[in-house]
């Protein structure tokens, strides 16, 4: 196993232990003020209530709520917004209307990030370090390029004004636990202000055992230890200018099975895992007093490692993505017309090696995508707008181990008719296409993919390469209402009802199949015999339909709030009518929240219903059933200790033994997450 260490992780530690000197409380001036730094999933500097498309902003106030330990927990309660992956952290994805894993893309401040590797985790972020995250649902590939099929997951970091005001020098320290694994989570930032520089050290580190499950058993190999840091600059060159400098850094240690999404068996065997994450980027932003020049540059290097061994036998498997990329972009003014435009590209090294005879190498790949996009916003009448869109990209793969190379493009448009029908009542008819390019270890790999031990033979499911896999393309078509207004039932009292209809058609759908074994039994034998372990390949199917809709209605007085959604999808093959696999099941959730003792203390009540989901391909004979979730919360901020914040929840209070829909493994019981939180 390769211990080097890596360049990066040095450099951050260096940085963090030279951070005292850093520190001057010796200014006197008044810091130079600028515009926040605000990145948005759509590209787009419109307000939230003016946006065309289906998209829900879930603040620090709600994450500290959550208290989450992976960023999908932070978005599973919304309206067809799926965790999956399981119980293990580690793993754990997002599923969007029946679409999840890399056809959902997934931003940092504003950076892709592609590490999508077999079962391996590709969510590394600590939801502390988060100051906010979107969710956009439905394709966005008219913006964003290929991944962005069934939407995104944009996550920004805080920044070293959250943490100051108008002070030089300040930060927080938060220490947290969990009782379910016994897990104790500790986060720490120090941020302070020298001239016209903004600079943040945090760094975070987490340690628990294994989870819980609802029926008292604990789920062997769900233990993890993992830590982090971060450290970023914002400096204010001018009053027309910004630069950000990003550097982040984590690892995640641990004994898991192979497939952390699954139990431990004979083909899902016990390793020990190291994941390395890195990651560096530089975000200038030139915004002038000119309604021509509202532009943005970003450069930024990702690097994902994954090392892992067998336990059984020591045998090693290692995984590397390295990601090169810059986005430029522009938005123009011009009356009341305004437009985005701007080029982005990145490429991505897949490099992988595998000990042991009787497992072929993986591809050694290099993925390059190029796309030029523009969005155009036009006011028309009193109160229409009409939104026109279009993306072009360019992608190719090369395995250069394999001799094998293909390359395609792809046109993504999109176009919106926004009515705001009065002050309260917003509506939008949008069209969009969206494409997901087919990864190397789709188009590429060999090799084995379990193995089946019998006392007569141990033969081998094995991987089928694809190389003539074709792009997954979206065509969605979607309504969205949002209506807003106050003074209903009582006085300054607020309400407001959010809903969309959506139908998707994806056609060449990405479906891994996987033969299963064949066996025949001899009759003088008391076993069967292993005819024939089968194959595993990456096919498209023809045409998917995805359809369905969602409703969100919110209540607000004084200091009472609740809040009522609904989500339901639906998916079938459109050739045979067949139903598809990962459809989330319909999901209704209740919140309600009240403050007490001038604001100070906020408690809420949770409940999260879950509906059978029998609506199943026919090769799995599996009902998920119908469960109930109920989660309690409760904030308290000391109004004579106003740095001082404590946080407390229950999750599943009931203690329920379920699963999601379309996976293997039962989630955690009941879990006490109790958080203290002292800024100064």
């Amino acid at each position: 196993m390769n211990t080097q260490r890596k360049p990066l992780p040095i450099l951050i530690q260096s940085v963090l232990l030279l951070s005292p000197l850093l520190v001057s409380t010796s200014h006197a001036q008044i810091p130079l003020q600028m515009e926040e730094i605000k990145i948005t999933a759509t590209r787009n500097a419109e307000q939230q209530e003016l946006q065309s498309r289906n998209i829900t902003f879930i603040d620090k106030a709600e994450l500290d709520q959550v208290q989450a330990t992976s960023v999908p927990q932070t978005v599973a309660h919304l309206p067809n917004v799926t965790l999956s992956g399981g119980p293990r952290e580690d793993v754990q994805n997002v599923n969007i209307r029946g679409l999840g894993d890399n056809q959902v893309l997934q931003l940092v401040d504003g950076v892709r990030q592609n590490f999508m590797s077999g079962h391996r985790p590709t969510y590394f972020l600590d939801p502390e370090l988060i100051k906010n995250v979107e969710v956009v649902k439905g394709p966005s590939s008219a913006l964003w390029g290929s991944g962005a099929l069934g939407g995104v997951i944009s996550q920004n970091t805080i920044h070293a004004a959250d943490l100051l005001g108008v002070r030089d020098f300040g930060g927080f320290i938060k220490q947290g636990y969990h009782s379910n694994s016994d897990k104790w989570l500790t986060t720490t930032a120090l941020a302070g202000r020298m001239d016209s520089f903004d600079w943040l050290l945090s760094g975070f580190y987490r340690d628990g055992n294994e989870i819980e499950l609802g029926n008292g058993e604990n789920l062997e190999g769900s233990a993890s230890r993992d830590k982090g840091v971060m450290a970023k600059v914002d400096w204010f060159i001018d009053d027309a200018q910004t630069a950000t400098f990003n550097l982040r850094s984590s690892e995640v240690n641990g004994e898991v099975p192979s497939n952390g999404a699954a139990d431990l068996s004979s083909s899902n065997f016990m390793i020990h895992r190291e994941n390395q994450s890195d990651h560096a980027s530089l975000d200038y932003r030139l915004n002038p007093d000119n309604d021509w020049l509202n532009a943005q540059l970003m450069l930024y290097w990702n690097n994902t490692e994954m090392q892992e061994y067998r336990l059984s036998d020591r045998r090693a498997d290692n995984t590397e993505i390295e990601t090169l990329g810059l986005n430029l972009n522009n938005r123009t003014e011009m009356g009341n017309i305004s437009f985005i435009y701007g080029v982005d590209g990145y490429q991505d090294k897949l490099s992988s090696s595998r000990g042991g005879l009787d497992r072929p190498t993986p591809p050694d790949a290099t993925t390059e995508v190029w796309g030029a996009f523009t969005e155009l916003h036009i006011p028309f009448a009193e109160a229409w707008r009409l939104e026109l869109g279009g993306r072009y990209d360019y992608f190719s793969t090369e395995a250069k181990n394999l001799n094998n190379d293909r390359s395609d493009n792809a046109l993504s448009p999109s176009v919106a008719l926004v009515w705001q029908t009065t002050d309260q009542l917003n509506l939008a008819l949008r069209y969009d296409e969206a494409f997901r390019a087919p990864t190397a270890e789709e188009l590429y790999t060999t090799g084995t993919h379990f193995c089946i031990d019998m006392p007569t033979s141990n033969d081998c499911n094995t991987f089928l390469p694809n190389p003539n896999l074709k792009p997954e393309e979206a065509h969605n078509i979607e309504f969205i209402a949002d209506f807003n207004t106050q003074n209903v039932f009582a006085e300054q009292d607020r309400f407001g009802i959010n809903g969309s209809v959506f139908y998707n058609n994806v056609d060449n759908f990405i479906e891994q199949r996987v033969d299963n074994p064949l066996f025949s039994f001899p009759i003088f034998l008391p076993f069967p015999v292993i005819d024939d372990a089968g194959q595993t390949t990456y096919n498209n199917v023809d045409k998917a339909r995805l359809k369905g809709f969602e409703l969100t209605f919110n209540y607000a007085l004084n200091d009472f709030e609740a809040a009522v959604s609904y989500g339901q999808t639906r998916g079938e093959d459109k050739r045979t009518g067949e139903k598809l696999n990962a459809i989330p099941a319909d999901k209704w959730v209740l919140d309600l929240s009240q403050r007490f003792f001038s604001r100070s203390v906020k408690t809420g009540l949770r409940i999260s219903h879950i509906e059978t989901q029998n609506r199943t391909p026919a090769d799995d004979s599996r009902d998920y059933d119908r469960y109930t979730l109920a989660d309690i919360y409760a904030t308290w901020e000391p109004v004579s200790m106003p740095d001082l914040k404590l946080d407390l929840s229950v999750n599943n209070l009931t203690d329920q033994y379920y699963r999601v829909a379309f996976q293997e493994l039962y989630m955690p019981g009941r879990d006490v997450r109790l958080a203290v939180r002292y800024q100064f």
